[in-house]
């Protein structure tokens, strides 16, 4: 398969037919997760709430997404691994997780600095340096690497998938929670979007998965 075969609606059409088995594990992995937004919704923490969102923002989330990607591409590729196995894969490349998603949202942040369309470009091209973490155990400048040159020449595709899936999961969750709150501003709605992010989260997961897998084999019949 070459790059420029990889069809954004196929890969919706395949997470759709491949997500079923492995979705309530991916719920399971992400669960402490969905907690831990649904507690800082719940109310003002004060100066707590800035320590716990800098814990939950540089720690929770690459550990909860390591560990989900660890399990999908595992599970999608015939080598099936625990809930307990993929966390523990998670936490022992976390220090690298947290070193690369900090590198990742410092690039991202610079790149929006400068301009909208230049953050878009290195947040796609980005996109799958902690896939490289976790999956094949490389360091955080190689993983960024790996990211970079994996989507070289992919950027338009990257893209139109990405925009693919927010179109037909996220405007869906913003605009029912907005029937719970037009003004966006209560716990209500906090919570809505939040359960409904958490029920999307192991398709958005999955998907990306896919992705990454067609992307390497088209780098493989390149090469």
């Amino acid at each position: 398969m070459t790059g420029s075969r990889i069809s954004a609606r196929s890969l919706l059409r395949e997470t759709f037919a491949t997500a079923k088995p492995i979705y309530a594990p991916l719920l399971t992995i992400n669960f402490p997760n969905f907690i831990l937004v649904a507690l800082n919704s719940l109310g003002n923490l004060g100066s707590a709430g800035v320590a716990f969102n800098i814990i939950y923002s540089f720690v929770a989330v690459p550990l909860f997404s390591g560990a989900m990607i660890f399990y999908s591409y595992r599970s999608l590729t015939r080598n099936q691994v625990t809930v307990g196995q993929a966390f523990n894969q998670a936490n022992r490349r976390l220090l690298h997780l947290i070193l690369v998603y900090i590198m990742f949202v410092v690039l991202v942040f610079a790149g929006f600095i400068a301009l909208i369309i230049p953050g878009l470009y290195v947040s796609y091209r980005l996109i799958f340096s902690l896939y490289a973490t976790v999956i094949d155990n490389s360091s955080a400048l190689d993983s960024l690497s790996s990211s970079w040159n994996l989507t070289k020449g992919r950027w338009w595709l990257l893209f139109r998938a990405i925009s693919l899936m927010v179109l037909l999961v996220f405007v869906p969750i913003i605009l029912i929670s907005l029937l719970i709150d037009p003004t966006a501003k209560s716990v209500g709605y906090q919570l809505t979007s939040n359960l409904l992010g958490f029920l999307a989260g192991p398709l958005m997961n999955v998907y990306l998965v896919l992705l990454y897998l067609r992307l390497r084999e088209s780098a493989a019949t390149i090469q």
